[in-house]
């Protein structure tokens, strides 16, 4: 097998695409094209980003060379570049270690060094969180983490903390009352009544448009905001708050990009409480890991779930498919996929019957399968730089 390296891509990159065109079968495992001292030259590049982080590691905890190796660049990446495969870290351990002599690593002895990395880690972990007085942090936190902060500042956390009050409750408490936040019901009401509103929307044809929600109002001409919105630096929807602006437009354009919240017009009607629902919905369906999105696709029926092998735009395409035409989207908010250290966009989403699915299978990888007969059953792997590699190359280079 034979592959292209661009100039330009990261050596991360390069590495990744080498190690997934290796053949152990063969006598040289290497592509067509790709030679040894190539591979050298890419490593000891990598090694000048990670190789230090990669020895202190190895001189003060209980990972070897190898095992710190592999957690270090499966496990993080600097900003531009990514992660790197199994068969990339065998290249790496074999140009780096032993003078490119024998073949590469293979991906089961890598995955070994990982695990055996990951394993001395949780128990570090438990370790430390077993350090203090029980209730110990798994026996009250739903999914515990780990925060260094200086002495002083936990001090003054501790002063703030009120009876029966965590650390955890006492952060968030003190985070929410530093903002001054409006619920969208009472924007929403504050604007009908106070400046006679017929129209309230939320554009989403911005990319990210969930990081600041910008809000279309129809209102009359003139006229002051809102007190209590113009007292607000955050817009509350359920119990998230978002950063926002408002657009005054005496006369509105109802664009297709624009999530009606609240309408009270001539030829469409919205009420508060549906529209504040349907916003709360698009909103904690934009970002979407990939059990979520199976697990949504299970609850609407679907058969499988599908992913171009090309990007589609700036991103993924995926394909969830059904026995028949589905009756809604299931997927119409999602517009990322956060994997291993990175977000993937999604750039379309194609539901698809499986006899449609069926003439794209050239073009498509698939990602889960129901198992109901029309497909041999296909889990989604547990760890989550596994589930990483089931992206093809061309649309895992979209991502940021």
């Amino acid at each position: 097998m034979s592959v292209d390296i661009e100039p330009e891509w990261q050596p991360a990159t390069k590495l990744n695409v080498i190690g997934g065109a290796l053949d152990f079968t063969a006598l040289d495992p290497l592509p067509d094209g790709i030679t040894r001292d190539q591979i050298e030259e890419i490593c000891y590049t990598v090694r000048e980003l990670y190789g230090d982080y990669v020895d202190e590691i190895v001189a003060e905890t209980t990972l070897s060379q190898r095992e710190a190796q592999t957690w270090v660049l499966r496990t993080l990446a600097h900003d531009g570049t990514e992660p790197l495969s199994y068969e990339a870290i065998g290249l790496y351990i074999w140009a780096i270690g032993r003078a490119t002599e024998g073949d590469p690593l293979s991906r089961t002895i890598v995955t070994e060094y990982y695990d055996r990395a990951e394993s001395k880690i949780e128990r570090a972990e438990a370790t430390v969180k077993r350090t203090g007085p029980p209730p110990y942090p798994d026996d009250v936190y739903d999914d515990p983490a780990m925060l260094w902060i200086d002495t002083p500042v936990a001090e003054r956390l501790q002063r703030h903390r009120r009876p029966d009050e965590t650390f955890s409750d006492c952060l968030a408490r003190l985070l929410d009352e530093s903002v001054s936040t409006v619920p969208m019901e009472a924007f929403i009401e504050a604007y009908r009544t106070e400046r006679d509103a017929d129209y309230v929307a939320v554009d989403t044809v911005y990319p990210d448009w969930d990081a600041e929600l910008r809000v279309v109002v129809g209102v009359p001409a003139g006229g002051a905001e809102p007190g209590v919105v113009a007292d607000a630096t955050a817009l509350r929807v359920d119990d998230r708050t978002y950063d926002f602006t408002v657009s005054e437009e005496s006369d509105p354009i109802h664009a297709d990009s624009h999530l009606v919240v609240y309408a009270e017009t001539g030829d469409a009607s919205v009420a508060i409480a549906d529209g504040t629902e349907r916003l709360g919905a698009a909103l904690a369906g934009v970002e979407r890991s990939l059990p979520d999105l199976v697990s949504r696709l299970r609850s609407v029926g679907a058969t499988a779930l599908a992913i171009g092998t090309e990007p589609a735009g700036a991103g993924a395409h995926l394909f969830p498919v059904f026995e028949a035409e589905p009756d809604d989207e299931p997927l119409a908010a999602i517009e990322r996929i956060p994997l291993d250290e990175r977000t993937l966009n999604v750039g379309r989403v194609s539901p698809v019957t499986v006899a449609a699915y069926r003439e794209r299978s050239e073009t498509t990888r698939l990602l889960w399968a129901r198992g109901n007969g029309t497909f041999e059953a296909k889990a989604l792997p547990d760890d989550p730089p596994d589930r990483r590699e089931l992206i093809p190359d061309a649309v895992l280079r979209t991502s940021t």
